[in-house]
């Protein structure tokens, strides 16, 4: 359930596997083209998608017998998707994958969270066994031509992770399992927070020296503000937290580097994101951080000025010398 480009590569993952799947978008002129031209144009480009890959724009023409539910819809429609999927949830038990990284601003929910609290009913009825994250490192444009790749599916009950394991593992898509699925996701979104401040150093001509103190300095401040909101120490040394970090802070892919980048340069963020042409996750992301900071007790330094230049129109400049001056202290 959605159509973008995780989700179009999400669907060759599973077609590779011998699933049958159905992709659905709520866009029927983007599924007449799908259908039309079997590819995902302005998403992945120059990539076919099987032939066991059937689009659709009819979420109710398949919900009640599938298996699984993956859902990559972005995260600032996450929740009105949501509910207005509640009541068609019936048929045979399945279990939710939740693909989208981000946090609810003000309530500061997971996604799997928010799926959970709106599928309330069909998870007491027994129609959805669990809703599980799937996160890591994982641009959608390697993932669907076929690139090693490394991701974790994560939920408390391991039988329901392990399933998710299974259905997602192949030659080129490797899963691990991991029984903090909180964690999994905060490190998840958090990271394109700071993936926009290195796309920000990166557009004012900064080098090497400031990409690897701001990525180190952000592991910690990730970490420390997810283990005080519950979640695991190691799961951020982990995949999703250590690697996807990485990851979403260097590569040319990155649409969260490549919108720091563009507002260094002077794009305002409406007209960065309108450049990119996708949905950048981490603008979304950046709205919670002052009631994570407040939630979670803790100085989030990077995240903080990412805010003041996305939301506020902070000079980025202004914004490197309130991090470099802050008051010195132990590592």
């Amino acid at each position: 359930m959605g159509a973008g480009s995780w989700g179009g590569a999400l669907s060759i993952v599973l077609a590779r596997n011998n699933v049958d799947v159905s992709l659905w978008s709520n866009d029927p002129g983007e599924i007449d083209k799908i259908k039309r031209t079997r590819r995902l144009v302005h998403k992945l480009p120059g990539v076919v998608l099987p032939e066991t890959v059937t689009p659709r724009v009819e979420l109710d023409s398949f919900i009640e017998d599938a298996d699984l539910l993956l859902v990559a819809v972005p995260s600032k429609f996450i929740r009105p998707f949501a509910r207005g999927v509640a009541p068609l949830l019936k048929g045979k038990p399945k279990i939710v994958v939740s693909a989208t990284k981000g946090l609810e601003a003000g309530s500061l929910k997971t996604m799997t969270q928010v799926l959970e609290e709106e599928w309330r009913g069909a998870i007491v009825s027994g129609v959805v066994r669990g809703v599980a994250a799937l996160s890591g490192p994982s641009h959608a444009e390697e993932v669907a031509v076929g690139m090693p790749t490394a991701i974790v599916a994560a939920h408390a009950d391991e039988a329901i992770a392990h399933t998710v394991q299974e259905t997602f593992q192949n030659p080129s898509f490797r899963v691990y399992r991991n029984a903090d699925p909180f964690g999994v996701e905060i490190g998840a979104a958090l990271k394109n927070v700071l993936a926009i401040a290195v796309g920000v150093s990166d557009g004012l001509g900064f080098g090497d020296n400031a990409r690897a103190a701001l990525i180190s300095r952000g592991l910690n401040e990730l970490s420390v503000a997810g283990v005080r909101l519950g979640a695991r120490q190691e799961t951020f040394m982990g995949l999703s937290g250590l690697g996807d970090l990485v990851v979403t802070c260097t590569s040319r892919h990155s649409r969260n580097r490549k919108f720091g980048e563009l507002i260094a340069r002077g794009f305002s963020p409406d007209d960065a994101e309108e450049e990119i042409g996708m949905v950048v996750e981490g603008r979304t992301t950046v709205r919670a951080v002052p009631d994570l900071k407040t939630r979670c007790q803790y100085e989030l330094p990077i995240s903080q000025e990412v805010f003041s230049i996305v939301e506020e129109g902070q000079n980025p400049q202004q914004a490197v010398e309130n991090l470099m001056m802050r008051e010195i202290k132990p590592e």
